[in-house]
């Protein structure tokens, strides 16, 4: 069948795509000698391919530098091919062209795995040399359902679970460390990369003061317990904040103090 297939390439420094490319090609054959056309294209087509600056074409970034980690995340979750969408409707392509994609770093062609448009399972590259050897498991492949990516079951099985272990094996202060930790990554995933998130996403979805105490105390002692394993944080070492600490009781015994509730 004769179609048109895509040569698409991400031109990059390693760290950040500076312009995304497409060389259009029309041939019969089948799907397999489509796809060997095009690889060993790629070298010639790199240098001949329709450009354009990726802050016009990359989606998932509100800014003007698209990461190369940022374009990783989609082919992760299968989405490579969305930021060719500008490129596909100018070329009047099929409703889902076969293409295919390569980096260009620094000006040269950098082909590390072959796969194609689904999903990236670093599970499935094992024995490759760069992703590393042995039996990996990936979180990717074990949390997504049809719905979506399972993060609930993620955080229960990573945090709550471990959490329940320590607490019951009376490690108490590793797991108000996991405790913490749990906060500290909820509130990035909720709010982002921000200064103060971590009190943020306490006044926004805790009710702290029904425990006598403030969301900058609990976060003084965030700092404290995980960083050091005591209750002196700067800030309460230089008077500036009060020193709290938790317990270990039945419910209302430590007025006062973080509690974990008994029977986790």
């Amino acid at each position: 069948m004769r179609e048109k297939i895509f040569n698409c390439f991400l031109y990059t420094d390693g760290e950040k795509i500076s312009q995304l490319g497409v060389a259009a090609h029309e041939m019969d054959g089948s799907d397999e000698e489509k796809m060997e056309f095009l690889r060993n294209s790629v070298s010639s087509d790199c240098l001949i391919a329709d450009i354009a600056n990726v802050r016009s074409c990359a989606i998932g970034t509100s800014d003007s530098i698209f990461k190369y980690s940022s374009y990783m995340a989609l082919v992760r979750a299968g989405r490579s091919m969305e930021i060719f969408e500008e490129f596909f409707s100018r070329h009047n392509a099929s409703e889902s062209p076969l293409c295919c994609i390569t980096p260009i770093v620094n000006g040269e062609a950098q082909i590390d795995v072959i796969h194609g448009h689904e999903p990236f399972y670093v599970s499935s590259f094992e024995d490759h040399p760069k992703l590393g050897k042995g039996k990996m498991a990936d979180y990717l492949e074990s949390y997504i359902t049809p719905a979506g990516f399972d993060m609930p079951r993620l955080l229960n099985d990573d945090y709550f679970n471990a959490i329940k272990l320590l607490f019951n094996a009376k490690h108490y202060v590793s797991c108000m460390k996991l405790l913490v930790s749990f906060i500290d990554t909820v509130a990035y995933l909720e709010l982002g990369d921000i200064v103060g998130g971590f009190v943020q996403w306490l006044q926004k979805y805790a009710s702290i003061e029904e425990l006598g105490i403030t969301e900058q105390q609990l976060w003084e002692l965030r700092n404290s317990i995980l960083h050091m394993s005591n209750l002196d944080s700067r800030k309460v070492l230089s008077g500036k904040e009060k020193r709290i600490s938790f317990c270990i009781a039945r419910s209302g015994y430590c007025s006062g103090q973080v509690k974990l509730a008994t029977g986790l």
